[in-house]
């Protein structure tokens, strides 16, 4: 018979305190004194929020929107426009540059991919609509559509896709005594039912603990989950500069690093020059999608078996888009 188990229920307006600390080594989840919560492990952080529910513990992990869009003025472009695509071949995307026809942003079974994936035209972009089939639909698929209007007219964009995670579904948990009294907790969605011993309680002289208090506060200093502004070079390299360090030079719009030598040859790498792209607003909106207002030819090809066929970039001509 399953051995019952020795539930841990944290009473007191002190609650939150007495059970913080870090659950788990390699992977796991850090309880904070303030409500929140990062869960852990490889190739996964995620911060969110934690209510208590009777003797359970409810979890609400922060939510990514599904696109983010970037954009910001670049000089050296001119009347041209460019786009980098991030994430997009995580889902069924669509993509729509101004009046021109719908299509999908990769083609279907597209493996080996070579990044970055750049779209360019060669005139002002008025508007653009992102959109993304809706999973689990048997039959008219739903799609979920995002429009931007630029209004600003810029001309340089970093547009991401964030595919749906199962670490981001809400989840539940519950604390307990192990037989020689340690403090665990069980997760609904991770660790199975043993679950995560109590590593580290809060200490404010513990190094691990100090280390994942800093990662908190760069988190919520950040924007929390959607930043408001990224920095990139012109190959669309992210960075995360100290701007104490750099120089805004406002001729070509662009944060110089004070250690950049004159006439750097290898400008386009690294962090040595950066643009600031600010967070754009994007309207959602559902409906159905109309098949046949899309193109068949996908924006961007890419397949280990047809290598000589794939590309990761791509130039229009204005005559070509109508």
């Amino acid at each position: 018979m399953a051995q019952e188990v020795n539930h841990y229920i944290a009473t007191g307006k002190d609650r939150s305190k007495t059970i913080s600390g870090q659950y788990g080594d390699l992977s796991g989840i850090c309880l904070f004194e303030d409500g929140k919560f990062m869960l852990y492990g490889y190739a996964t952080m995620v911060f969110g929020s934690y209510v208590f529910e009777k003797d359970y513990l409810l979890f609400y992990p922060d939510q990514l929107p599904q696109f983010q869009l970037y954009a910001c003025h670049n000089p050296t472009l001119g009347d041209d426009v460019s786009v980098n695509f991030r994430g997009f071949e995580e889902g069924k995307t669509s993509v729509q540059f101004g009046d021109d026809r719908i299509q999908p942003v990769f083609n279907d079974g597209a493996n080996c991919f070579d990044f970055p994936y750049i779209y360019e035209q060669s005139h002002p972009m008025s508007q653009l609509k992102f959109a993304v089939q809706n999973e689990g639909f048997d039959a008219d698929p739903a799609y979920q559509t995002f429009h931007y209007q630029n209004d600003e007219r810029f001309n340089d964009f970093i547009a991401i896709y964030n595919k749906p995670q199962r670490a981001r579904a809400n989840f539940g948990a519950y604390l307990y005594l192990t037989e020689d009294k340690k403090l665990a907790i069980s997760l609904s969605n991770y660790g199975g039912r043993k679950g995560f011993l109590r590593e580290n309680q809060v200490d404010p002289t513990q190094k691990r603990w100090l280390e994942i208090l800093t990662m908190k506060k760069e988190y919520e200093s950040a924007g929390s989950i959607e930043l408001t502004a990224i920095f990139s070079n012109a190959e669309y390299n992210i960075s995360y500069p100290d701007l104490e360090e750099y120089n805004f030079d406002k001729a070509t719009n662009q944060y110089i690093s004070k250690s950049a030598k004159e006439n750097d040859q290898e400008n386009d790498q690294g962090d040595r020059y950066l643009r600031q792209y600010t967070k754009e607003p994007l309207v959602p909106k559902q409906g159905k999608f109309d098949s046949k207002t899309a193109t068949a030819a996908s924006l961007f090809f890419a397949s280990c078996d047809k290598p000589n066929e794939s590309y990761n970039h791509i130039k229009r001509r204005k005559e070509n888009t109508k």
